[in-house]
């Protein structure tokens, strides 16, 4: 019956025109809606003729009505898809002649009904210039403007954006003209509805950006800049800060001319900088981002010191305490870095420094004292000049863009989560676009995107920040490296090695030498290993890249000194068996990378141009500091034949054994390695007895070879080496010693080696000496106050086993070991006494 009733009454031209209209909306979106609108698809052509002749009415009451129940049919599509183009056109025409009614509820109506239509776009593409006309019309006119009229003819704008797009590109300048100053209209759902249609029209409006761009800066100098900054005042700082970047969009190039407008548009972004809230801090370092954009339009301004100045000053002098700001500052700071492209080389200096300064910050505490590599003494890492304050325009000088912003140090509160990205930010310098690849064939997910350039592309770059790029992974090791990933760890320290290496190699005499490079990364190591924020398997893994990653050459050169090190003997190898000695033998021992990396250094040294003797008996006395906190003593059996075995080899090779001059010899290398077992092992009860034959075979063949080659050195008597190691032995034993049957036994092995060796031509009656060099009166006092010569030490330490033999047998069972013993002192004796035929040393 109400269907009947209503197309009765759109019928009856004579009976009172405007109470359909009003029906209709409520029942197109009532119960009986879709029954509704299926009769007005059939009733179109009637409908059409009604409305068209209404909308147009002199009756404003009417016309509205018409107005509101044509919008819900336009808004449908299943109602305009019924309509011809040249209905629909003529529909759109007297909608547009409607805006410019005198009434403002009839316009206002009408720029409703375009901006809720869903005609097709090629015939809202044919009417957007002639609405644009109308818009310009109703916006140019000298009565009072409604916010309400305003806010719906934004919402044409906006959905003739959507409708017809090169149409509304073709018109930019003209209604860009209209928009842009509603958003700073004081109606917030005006000025909103403004900054909709500039965000949405800003493709078509960068397409007419030169003339745009002109108009935006006349009206922002005029205008805008003061009512965004009462905007700001009054409690939209996000809106504010959020339309910023819509205007440096716009303004395009426009800014990179200097002058006293960017440093206007400047105090915006400022307002943001300079507030106490965090969020709204974080909106402003948000907005900064498409100010890098802009001045990356032109590379030559992004790069030019002042603009990177300039956008470096809220990056490096604003401090961040919260960490979504800290990780909202750190996103802008590496976009930029990201922006700068293949340019980020040559502006490091000032981009990176400051941002590794501001990143990867360590409590003072947690480097040990007296570390060179730290932070605070680094002059790769000094703070950044301040900013200057002595301008009398905050801003300076017209020609310079700035921000008057505090010049403390722009770092960041010691956030755990921006150093692990301060670490991950070390990992894209070092690899630079492999970082990708690295990622994905270890399975990481990268917090920062990957560089697209290199950073580090040459030996010389490298050798120029190797200060600054070792201290920050020392930093950041020492920092959160124990929570990263142990393949980025590996990762960075793997490439910082080949780097350094690098540097030793390239040998450019204008650029820092390779071995101060080298001592820095060998002290930051040694910082790194002490702070023990690694487990020791941890610090071993970079022990070994060390070792596998630099040249051998370098490890065993001693060209390549490092600080407080033997200046006479040292070398980077030796300096880092220090550095394992000193802080893993304990944890680190059992680890097979221990020995691993310990025969590697030997191997490295004993082949180079290093004093193999003296290098040995540098590493013997530090295995010898160290002997007694080994528990297990094939630990310290691993490690003695680490360096006597080469060492033996070494021997055989080269007849050299001493260490002395032309005046005075030295065989103090080699007594060091004889003597260690005898003192730290041969006293062990439980040493499995394998092993320990394979010491005392490992001792026999170094000490055959030393006593061969003692006798070749012009400034050594003969038997000499006997003598003195016999007296050392004899020195560093307890007679609680002697009381062990072990190590009774283990005696009487050397000495029955030493006894094989002896030289016995000078204890013959037959004997001739042997033109040696000078004798010194003390040598005459000796041989005078000594009838057995060079024998008397060993006779001494023979005489000492013969009393242990002795109360050994007393206390002992019968035992194979003490026949044994009994066995080797009686040879020991005939093989003495059977050789020396001289009646002094018989008869003493």
């Amino acid at each position: 019956a109400g269907k009947v009733e209503l197309w009765q009454r759109l019928g009856a031209e004579g009976q009172r025109r405007r109470e359909p209209c009003p029906d209709l909306p409520s029942r197109m979106t009532g119960e009986e809606g879709k029954e509704v609108i299926t009769e007005i698809e059939k009733k179109l052509p009637r409908l059409y003729k009604v409305l068209k002749t209404h909308i147009s009415s002199q009756n404003s009451e009417l016309s509205s009505a018409a107005l509101q129940a044509l919008g819900f049919c336009l808004y449908n599509p299943k109602i305009t898809s019924e309509l011809s183009e040249a209905n629909a056109l003529e529909l759109l025409s007297k909608l547009n002649d409607t805006i410019k009614n005198s009434d403002k509820n009839v316009r206002t109506r009408a720029l409703w009904v375009i901006s809720k239509q869903t005609f097709p776009s090629e015939v809202v593409g044919k009417m957007v210039s002639s609405i644009i006309d109308s818009l310009e019309i109703l916006f140019n006119k000298g009565e009072t403007r409604s916010a309400v009229v305003d806010f719906e003819a934004l919402n044409v704008i906006v959905r003739l954006i959507e409708q017809a797009p090169i149409q509304m590109g073709e018109e930019a300048v003209r209604w860009a003209k209209l928009v842009i100053p509603l958003v700073v209209h004081s109606a917030q759902k005006v000025h909103l509805r403004g900054a909709t249609a500039l965000e949405m029209g800003m493709p078509l409006l960068l397409q007419k950006q030169q003339e745009i761009a002109s108009i935006t800066e006349q009206l922002m100098t005029t205008k805008l800049i003061s009512e965004l900054q009462k905007l700001f005042m009054s409690k939209n700082e996000t809106y504010v800060l959020k339309l910023w970047p819509l205007f440096v969009k716009l303004l395009g190039r426009t800014l990179h001319r200097s002058g006293s407008f960017i440093n206007s548009l400047l105090q915006l972004e400022e307002l943001g900088f300079r507030s106490g809230a965090p969020m709204i801090k974080k909106i402003a370092f948000i907005a900064w981002k498409s100010l890098i954009d802009n001045f990356a339009l032109n590379p030559d301004i992004l790069c030019s010191a002042k603009r990177l100045k300039l956008l470096m000053q809220p990056l490096s002098s604003i401090h961040v305490r919260t960490e979504t700001l800290a990780l909202t500052k750190l996103e802008v700071w590496w976009y930029l870095l990201m922006r700068l492209g293949p340019h980020l080389p040559a502006n490091f200096e000032q981009v990176c420094v400051p941002l590794i300064q501001s990143t990867i910050s360590i409590d003072s505490n947690a480097s040990p004292q007296g570390n060179s590599c730290h932070v605070a003494t680094s002059p790769g890492l000094n703070p950044m000049t301040p900013v200057h304050k002595g301008a009398s325009s905050p801003y300076g000088a017209p020609g310079t863009p700035r921000m008057n912003l505090s010049s403390n140090l722009g770092g960041m509160a010691t956030i755990p989560s921006i150093q692990l990205l301060g670490l991950e930010m070390l990992l894209h310098f070092l690899l630079g676009p492999e970082a990708l690849s690295f990622a994905k064939q270890n399975k990481l997910v990268l917090s920062l995107e990957p560089l697209e350039h290199p950073l580090i592309s040459s030996p010389s770059f490298f050798s120029k920040h190797a200060n600054t790029l070792i201290t920050a992974v020392h930093d950041s090791f020492v920092a959160v490296g124990k929570d990263a990933p142990d393949v980025v760890v590996s990762a960075i320290w793997k490439e910082l090695i080949s780097l350094v290496k690098s540097v030793t190699e390239s040998g450019n005499k204008k650029e820092k030498p390779g071995s101060e490079v080298l001592t820095l990364l060998l002290k930051s190591l040694e910082s790194i290993v002490k702070s023990e924020v690694f487990p020791v398997s941890k610090t071993l893994v970079l022990m070994e890249i060390t070792i596998k990653g630099l040249p051998q050459k370098v490890l065993g050169s001693p060209a390549y000194q490092v600080a407080n090190m033997d200046i006479l003997n040292g070398t980077p190898a030796l300096f880092l068996i220090q550095l394992i000695f000193n802080n893993f033998l304990e944890c680190g021992v059992s680890d097979e990378r221990f020995f691993l990396s310990l025969e590697s250094l030997v191997g490295c040294v004993l082949s180079g141009p290093t004093s193999p003797l003296a290098f040995s008996d540098s590493v013997l006395n530090v295995i010898n500091q160290n002997a007694k906190q080994l528990e297990n003593k094939e630990h310290l059996w691993k490690m003695w034949s680490v360096i006597v075995t080469p060492l033996t080899e070494l021997i055989n090779q080269t007849n050299e054994v001493n260490q002395g001059d032309a005046l005075e010899h030295n065989f103090s290398a080699i007594y060091g390695a004889l003597t260690l077992p005898v003192n730290h092992i041969f006293s062990e009860q439980r040493f499995p007895v394998a092993t320990m034959k394979t010491l005392l075979r490992t001792w026999s063949e170094l000490y055959r070879a030393f006593a061969r080659c003692a006798a070749l050195v012009a400034t050594a008597e003969e038997n000499l080496c006997c003598e003195e190691l016999s007296s050392k032995i004899m020195s560093s034993l307890e007679d609680e010693g002697f009381s062990n049957l072990l190590f009774v036994d283990r005696i009487i092995y050397i000495i029955t080696v030493m006894v094989d060796c002896i030289d016995f031509s000078p204890y013959n009656i037959k004997y001739q000496p042997k033109v040696k060099s000078p004798q010194r009166p003390s040598d005459w006092s000796k041989k005078k106050n000594e009838p057995l010569g060079k024998l008397t030490s060993l006779f001494k330490l023979i005489v000492k086993v013969i009393y242990s033999f002795h109360a050994l047998s007393f206390k002992e069972a019968h035992s194979d070991t003490l026949f044994t013993i009994g066995n080797s002192i009686t040879s020991i004796i005939s093989s003495v006494l059977g050789h020396i035929s001289l009646p002094s040393m018989i008869r003493k």
